[in-house]
């Protein structure tokens, strides 16, 4: 096992892994920004090192500083955590040239999946279906344009790296695109140090549903699936773990898609594989080769520490998990995201509880001061229940229970949306809470 793991993250993901490896006797290092220097992580860690400015391009996006900080104190491997530097396959291999173990996938497997216009060529190439789509990477304006209308409106511009919804427009006719196309490409290279772009095709009405992965080389193995289709300005706001809409037939489905799609990788670490699924058909959108935010949900329904799993994946200790079949839930568990209103005017939490029957993953705590530079992220609030009736009772619940007071955030939305008639009988798709955000405006 590893002696010493440096966390090239912050927040709330830090937190998490630093109790991961506490339950493994692994020391700790913490670095952060100047404005993170007195963050709740920092006071976990055994030890922290800050590596630079506010600015996340001089600090948290500083693959050098990180590795310094890394090399300097003698730490054996490094666990990007999500965002930042967790799919960067230059910043993977530099690990590995410096003899530090990266907690995650060989840069080569997230070069494959990290870019999402290869991957989904890969995927075709399995015979796992997706929807049309071209990368406009390299490409002038005029041509941009020809392949938009060869296609047909409506049409989403994504970043070809990345995650997170960062970099993502849906486009309705060639204005938009001319207009949104320099805003995406820079926002994707803020978030990602990548303004790559493709074009895909639109789905009017669909489901967001992936699958967990743990790969040890030789195997896939499958931690279960979640329906994350509730999202707003493409950000995940509820997540649910099983997707219970799926029918046993189409969960075999599912998990045979994603086994045939990296059968012949010998991919190893976490991974994530993200469809649409729309009339009854998965449609393979991309893979995320990381730690997803949501994965405490797969945990509550699976009963597997996940990131513990990923540790132990890396250090080459053997892994006994289940099999596939025997991982089928037998009860739901919801995740909702706690939010912070941007632009943010007050930044310390004065009073911050929740019910104790519920888990909740923060990197905040009663006192601490909100930092405005990365992401709105407060808290993860997670419920269980036996039946998912059970588990949105428990939700709405634990939600009228929580006590927040600093700054403004999404509570009260979450309130509205958990107690909404289409919520409860799960009658939603990708779109539903744009709609409702925008009825209650």
């Amino acid at each position: 096992m590893f002696h010493k793991l440096l966390i090239a993250n912050r927040g709330e993901i830090a937190v998490r892994i630093i109790k991961a490896c506490r339950q493994l006797h692994i020391q700790t290092v913490a670095v952060c920004s100047t404005v993170d220097r007195q963050a709740w992580y920092t006071q976990l860690a055994d030890e922290v090192v800050c590596i630079g400015p506010a600015a996340a391009t001089g600090s948290y996006l500083n693959a050098e500083a990180i590795l310094m900080a890394a090399i300097n104190t003698q730490a054996d491997a490094i666990h990007p955590g999500y965002g930042f530097l967790a799919e960067n396959a230059d910043f993977a291999a530099m690990c590995a040239e410096c003899g530090i173990t990266w907690i995650g996938p060989q840069a080569e497997q997230i070069r494959l999946m990290g870019d999402k216009s290869r991957a989904k060529q890969f995927a075709q190439q399995q015979g796992v279906p997706v929807l049309a789509g071209r990368s406009i990477q390299g490409l002038a304006w005029p041509q941009i344009k020809q392949t938009a209308l060869q296609m047909g409106f409506p049409l989403v511009l994504k970043a070809s790296h990345g995650g997170g919804g960062k970099g993502i427009r849906v486009i309705d006719d060639v204005h938009a695109l001319h207009q949104q196309l320099r805003v995406a490409r820079a926002e994707a290279a803020a978030a990602f140090l990548n303004d790559a772009m493709y074009l895909e095709h639109y789905l009017p009405s669909a489901r967001h549903i992936e699958v967990q992965v743990l790969g040890t080389g030789a195997t896939v193995h499958i931690l279960g699936d979640r329906d994350c289709s509730l999202q707003l300005h493409k950000q995940k706001v509820l997540e649910e773990s099983p997707a219970s809409i799926l029918t046993p037939a189409q969960r075999r489905d599912l998990y045979q898609l994603s086994q045939q799609l990296l059968a012949e990788t010998g991919y190893q670490s976490l991974g994530t594989i993200e469809y649409l699924f729309a009339d009854g058909q998965f449609y393979f959108m991309e893979m995320n080769t990381r730690l997803q935010v949501e994965h405490g949900v797969t945990e509550l329904t699976t009963g597997i520490d996940i990131v513990v799993a990923q540790l132990k994946q890396a250090a080459g200790v053997p892994l006994h998990l289940a099999a596939t079949v025997d991982l089928i839930p037998t009860k739901t568990a919801i995740e909702a995201r706690i939010t912070a209103v941007l632009p943010v005017e007050q930044t310390l939490i004065k009073q911050f509880s929740w019910p104790a029957t519920s888990r909740v993953d923060t990197g905040y705590r009663a006192g601490d001061r909100f930092v405005t530079m990365y992401d709105g992220l407060i808290a993860k609030l997670m419920v269980t229940g036996t039946t998912r009736a059970q588990a949105v009772a428990h939700l709405q619940t634990a939600l009228a229970a929580v006590k927040l007071v600093g700054p403004a955030t999404n509570l009260n939305f979450l309130r509205q949306t958990v107690a909404r008639p289409a919520y409860v009988a799960d009658q939603v798709t990708i779109h539903s809470l744009a709609a409702w955000e925008a009825s209650n405006s």
